[in-house]
């Protein structure tokens, strides 16, 4: 084999590998800001390949049918796995959300620099905090190792199927992160309900209380000093849904043989 035809081999399976990579990068918190360049994103997708490049067989170079579909099968796979730790960050903004409306915050939305959405006061924060533990708790080395452990799952040039099985595994996986997380706004849900079960009776009991023009500040404080105490535990619960998730991504693809 001519020496120019090696390291187009070689080029083309270090494609292949950047594509799953890149999939899952292209998702990942902090990366998927749109403020982010895409030539820095393709270039930590390069130098991130070089880890599961050995996990990559030689192809035909004269197959381009074979190639395209190869690295299209592997982004999706890529996707699949970037989108699996990307709810790290949905699903406490999900958890946050609920307080935020239960509260009354959700009137007043904001634009989410981190995804670029419009969401409320106190899931804007939440998101943001989750932003910062995904990093501190080494969120972007789980998803590294995992991309690099799902060639052993999923190698390259396994035919992919999507079954009903998949569907099940995503809804049980995002119904299980999304119970990891709801302790974080179970407190202020219940105790602004509680708040809002006393000023109904107040203001049925004495109704001259004008109950409608104090209410809402006393079920905003109430809201953000119990939300306050309670971002105490997202670290620990962030923690638990990280591990959720890195666990729970090869079930996810097993699914797909």
């Amino acid at each position: 084999m001519a020496l120019p035809e090696i390291w187009l081999n070689e080029w083309v399976r270090w494609l292949i590998a950047t594509a799953r990579f890149g999939g899952a990068l292209a998702l990942m918190p902090g990366l998927a800001v749109r403020h982010v360049p895409i030539v820095a994103r393709m270039t930590v997708a390069f130098g991130a390949a070089l880890t599961g490049l050995k996990f990559v067989p030689a192809f035909p170079l004269d197959n381009f049918v074979l190639i395209e579909a190869l690295l299209v099968r592997e982004f999706a796979v890529g996707m699949l796995i970037g989108f699996s730790f990307a709810s790290f960050v949905w699903l406490v903004e999900w958890a946050a959300e609920l307080a935020d409306w239960q509260a009354g915050f959700g009137f007043s939305a904001l634009v989410d620099p981190l995804m670029g959405t419009r969401v409320a006061i106190m899931a804007r924060a939440a998101t943001l905090l989750a932003g910062v533990l995904f990093f501190q708790l080494g969120g972007h080395h789980w998803l590294l190792r995992t991309v690099v452990a799902t060639y052993q799952w999923l190698p390259v040039g396994t035919t992919v199927s999507l079954k009903p099985k998949l569907g099940e595994a995503w809804l049980s996986f995002a119904i299980h992160g999304l119970m990891i997380v709801l302790p974080f706004t179970l407190p202020a849900l219940g105790i602004v309900l509680l708040t809002d079960f006393l000023l109904g009776l107040m203001g049925r009991a004495a109704p001259q209380l004008s109950v409608l023009l104090w209410g809402m500040p006393v079920r905003i404080a109430v809201a953000l000093f119990v939300i306050a105490a309670s971002f105490v535990v997202l670290p620990v619960l962030a923690e638990k849904l990280l591990q959720h998730i890195a666990t729970s991504v090869p079930s996810l693809l097993v699914t797909m043989r």
